[in-house]
């Protein structure tokens, strides 16, 4: 379905974005449940002009609210105003009509990472992947990075074509660490080369722990159209050194500071698992010192990290004040428990014994609670 200067559809996601997967493949909507994926070896534009893709668009064309599919934005669309937002109201406001190819990229640079973090996976991090090899919870070579060097020839060529028919592109960049990968730093010098950063508008998703200077150097305008920060921050404090394993809190601190100057918007992101429930005043703390906006969301995945699923007594768990404004977050502790699920937390983490350093060398009053 090749569509120029057409009505505008009810959303314009699936005609203006492109996504990738984790395991390099092509995808619909981050938002839509449930995902449409391409074949595997699918190059991007058989994808693109694919009957199921293209029956997703025609649906955004003739359907005049949400599909059961897209309960995602129509719940966030319900409080919006109350610092909500859906992702088909901010991409609706993009002011393109040409959807014959993408204007905005969402792209997962395979797995390459520099930190280790509880609530991550080999699949996310090169690190972890290295740590379950050395605990023998993995064999073999780590197949991200050779499978995304294959990848990426065919969507660097589309990302390309994009500026053909776009002024402006979008890209949202994701990992792994994306401002730790060579192939990231490596495209993005390309761009600023070929004088196309004028006619970007950059996304990062980012662990705060590394600053791009090639890429945004200090003493120079930026040359970057629009620059946005997000930045995965679980912790404040050498607390985050044993959360986000790997990571120098102080060097971290530095980083985020350097971002926020370098960015045209910047926001904190928060993780939250049942190892970091007591650090989320602390964590608002420090993003009210940095003048930025926390945004905080709850995981299901691993089951045994959920809030939801705590299956001891919720005061086992919080060993700090209990400050109003995290209530709704308290009151998520054990309402779904999982039998077995502290034992699996406990029996995971000590699995790296000896890889990474005790809980106990970070907040002993906590370890002790839970009788580690």
């Amino acid at each position: 379905m090749s569509m120029k200067d057409k009505k505008t559809p009810f959303c314009k996601v699936p005609f203006l974005i492109g996504y990738t997967t984790g395991n390099n493949q092509y995808r619909d909507c981050c938002s839509k449940r449930p995902r449409l994926c391409s074949d595997p070896g699918q190059d991007f534009q058989e994808w693109w002009k694919s009957d199921e893709l293209n029956q997703f668009r025609k649906e955004m064309m003739e359907t005049k609210e949400h599909p059961p599919a897209c309960s995602t934005c129509a719940i966030a669309e319900k409080y919006e105003g109350n610092n909500f937002t859906s992702l088909r109201t901010a991409i609706n406001k993009w002011d393109n009509t040409d959807y014959a190819h993408p204007a905005g990229w969402n792209i997962i640079f395979g797995n390459t990472c520099n930190l280790a973090c509880w609530s991550c996976n080999e699949s996310s991090s090169s690190v972890i992947f290295q740590h379950k090899k050395k605990a023998g919870l993995i064999s073999g070579k780590d197949p991200s990075e050779s499978n995304f060097e294959k990848f990426w020839p065919d969507l660097k060529k589309n990302i390309m074509k994009s500026y053909e028919h776009h002024k402006t592109v979008n890209l949202t960049l994701l990992g792994g660490e994306p401002l730790y990968n060579k192939t990231v730093i490596g495209f993005l010098q390309e761009l600023v080369d070929m004088n196309l950063a004028s006619r970007t508008r950059l996304e990062f998703h980012t662990n705060g722990t590394v600053y791009p200077y090639k890429i945004f150097p200090k003493d120079k305008k930026s040359p970057w159209q629009y620059v946005c920060m997000f930045i995965s921050l679980d912790a404040a404090g050498t607390y985050a050194e044993w959360l986000r394993y790997g990571c120098n809190w102080s060097k971290v601190d530095e980083v985020v500071d350097s971002l926020i100057a370098s960015s045209d918007y910047t926001e904190i992101h928060c993780t939250l698992t049942v190892l970091n429930i007591n650090q989320l005043q602390e964590l608002s703390s420090y993003a009210e010192s940095k003048n930025t906006k926390l945004q905080i969301s709850t995981t299901a995945n691993p089951d045994f990290m959920a809030l939801k699923n705590w299956d001891c007594p919720k005061e086992s768990l919080l060993v700090n004040k209990q400050y109003d404004q995290f209530q709704i977050y308290y009151d998520l502790i054990g309402t779904t428990p999982k039998t077995g699920s502290s034992d699996r937390l406990k029996d995971h983490i000590r699995k790296f014994d000896g890889i990474r350093k005790p809980l106990s060398d970070f907040d002993k009053t906590f370890a002790n609670k839970l009788g580690w």
